[in-house]
């Protein structure tokens, strides 16, 4: 399967610190087979499905390519994901707790990944780390946003799981 991986900074990242298809450590115990550069098309696409899909419903408004402009949103968002975590730990008990894919881990991935998409996100404005985080980590840097400030999108890369 393909899915992408946002560079997402709070602050404009210069192109040749954008990630790309040789930052993220693959192969071999890793999240990522492979990871390869998209077209400027896709890469247009991938930022208007990352607002209007991945993101939560009205919590931010692209202005020109790359610049995400937060309107707000955030304590209702955290009181649905709580909301979200208590019913999924409700699921979780003596018998169950141990299976693979079980109420324990769907617990794991409603905390991990509370937009519960493929896509992955690099929160660094250089391209010394080598992985991609779920949308927990960008969530919680997003819950720190005042209304008004910017998030900038920085590289975009595929990549197959």
């Amino acid at each position: 399967m393909h899915a992408k991986v946002y560079q997402i900074t709070k602050h404009r990242v210069d192109k040749e610190n954008y990630l790309n298809e040789n930052t993220l450590t693959q192969g071999d115990s890793s999240d990522y087979d492979y990871c390869s550069e998209i077209s400027e098309e896709e890469r247009a696409e991938s930022i208007d499905t990352l607002v209007n899909q991945i993101l939560p419903k009205g919590m931010f408004t692209l202005i020109g390519s790359d610049e995400l402009v937060f309107r707000g949103g955030t304590p209702e968002w955290i009181h649905q994901w709580v909301q979200t975590i208590h019913k999924k730990s409700e699921d979780v008990n003596v018998m169950n707790v141990t299976h693979w894919i079980g109420a324990a881990y769907q617990l794991q991935k409603v905390i991990n990944n509370p937009l519960g998409t493929d896509s992955h996100f690099y929160l660094s404005e250089d391209t010394t780390q080598t992985y991609g985080e779920e949308s927990a980590e960008l969530m919680r840097m997003v819950c720190k946003l005042r209304i008004g400030e910017r998030l900038y999108v920085g590289g975009i890369i595929d990549y197959h799981f």
